[in-house]
């Protein structure tokens, strides 16, 4: 059974926002008018790979209107059923009857509560923050739906007030595909979502920063099922620079560990700068299937593909010969061609080679260029087998231990990558010396 989390509240205090923040898309309308929800709203989402159902309830009202009573009757009712309670106040106004009534309804449930001060934007209401203490739920956490603040910590909060996970869903969803989306502040990644969703998921514009939380979402195509995310961009300045993993936030680090598939993106009017490069190089250090995208190509009416892809290259040689994407998120050019490169990134990806085939190329490469002599004796690179995927990851046995030079353990990942599509792929090699001496 998946753990049911319901929101309470009075009614326009944000209840359906933070339900279409939760969920990562716009199901629940929401407008400034009280009262629009008038249904128990449901739907599944995920929170580190565990499936939760969450249900937007309709405002809680002190009135003896007839259809209010009945509102209230379902609500109470509902409440039976679910395992945690989010208790949203709006943290501008004072609170009111209804608040308190909302608090009388949860107390008396004897449920997890968590308690959710919303519209923490600009000027806040401190009285009431205070009030909410005084209640017995703890401190609110504070959020803003309106800024997407806040909702990443509120679902870790989740997910350790609700541990017990049925394990069964839990790595099932761990098998399925998840795709994170980085970059520099503005290079267009929110837009890129919104473009293969085929829906506003993120929020766009000029400014920098838009996208504060890791925003989630469910993308299917003809190819693939996965769960995308939109992250927070990164931003360059003196201090940043100097410690560049300082602004690699703790969240989008957590991203990218539980996705297979980082989609970098490149603003075409910056993507020599350097901090473009040290992205790649930590996402790249990560293990992750990489997909560098140039974006903004609408913005230049003639430009050189060639140039900017050695350039690229220059600046984050690890990655030379893989498939970089150049498209326009705005006007959705180019998108078939990067969902048909994800989809053939992934199968390199997981890719398994047959030991005849590695040992076949192994012996070839060899004895075309030996490795260097150890101490006046010959280097035998003996053996190699495919050990896993995901990354692809090889042992090669030689006959003796720690000898090779760096180079030329380059020379031989450049040549494996080359020799079965694997360009720009991270991928692992462990040298071993064998321990059998009739080899």
């Amino acid at each position: 059974m998946l753990k049911k989390i319901m929101i309470l509240g009075r009614p326009n205090v944000g209840k359906s926002s933070l339900f279409n923040a939760m969920i990562g898309k716009q199901k629940a309308i929401v407008n400034d008018y009280q009262g629009l929800t008038r249904d128990l709203n449901k739907q599944n989402f995920f929170i580190n790979e565990a499936s939760y159902q969450i249900i937007d309830s309709p405002g809680i009202m002190e009135s003896n209107k007839i259809l209010d009573k009945e509102i209230k009757k379902i609500i109470i009712s509902s409440v039976e059923g679910c395992d945690l309670l989010l208790i949203v106040i709006d943290a501008k106004e004072n609170l009111t009857p209804e608040d308190f009534e909302v608090f009388k309804i949860a107390r008396k449930s004897q449920k997890k509560i968590i308690l959710v001060a919303n519209k923490t934007e600009g000027r806040i209401n401190n009285v009431t923050l205070e009030e909410c203490r005084e209640v017995g739920f703890g401190s609110p956490i504070k959020i803003s739906t309106a800024h997407m603040q806040g909702i990443s910590y509120l679902k870790e909060c989740i997910d350790q007030k609700l541990p017990n996970i049925n394990q069964e869903i839990k790595e099932d969803n761990q098998k399925k595909l998840s795709i994170a989306v980085v970059g520099k502040t503005n290079s267009g990644k929110s837009t890129l979502v919104n473009a293969l969703k085929g829906e506003n998921i993120s929020i766009t514009g000029d400014s920098p920063n838009l996208t504060r939380d890791a925003v989630e979402t469910f993308y299917e195509n003809d190819f693939f099922i996965s769960k995308l995310i939109d992250t927070a961009g990164f931003s360059k300045s003196k201090n940043q620079e100097k410690n560049f993993n300082q602004i690699f936030t703790d969240q989008t680090k957590k991203k990218i560990r539980l996705s297979r598939v980082i989609l970098i993106v490149m603003d075409i009017n910056d993507y020599y700068e350097r901090l473009h490069s040290k992205i790649i190089n930590l996402v790249y250090n990560d293990n992750r299937c990489i997909i560098p995208i140039v974006n903004k190509i609408d913005e230049h009416k003639s430009f050189s593909e060639k140039s900017i892809i050695s350039k690229i290259f220059e600046l984050t040689p690890q990655i030379r010969g893989m498939p970089i994407f150049f498209i326009s998120a705005k006007k959705k050019i180019g998108l078939e061609n990067l969902i048909l490169g994800i989809k053939n990134q992934l199968e390199n990806w997981n890719k398994r080679i047959s030991t005849g085939k590695l040992n076949s190329w192994l012996q070839g490469i060899t004895r075309q260029t030996p490795p260097p002599l150890h101490k006046g004796k010959l280097v035998k690179l003996k053996y190699i087998s495919q050990v896993s995927t995901s990354p692809p990851k090889f042992n090669i046995f030689l006959n003796f231990d720690d000898v090779l030079k760096d180079q030329y353990k380059r020379f031989i990942e450049n040549k494996l990558k080359i020799n079965f599509d694997m360009n720009g792929l991270p991928l692992k090699i462990i040298y071993k010396k064998s321990n059998n001496p009739y080899e």
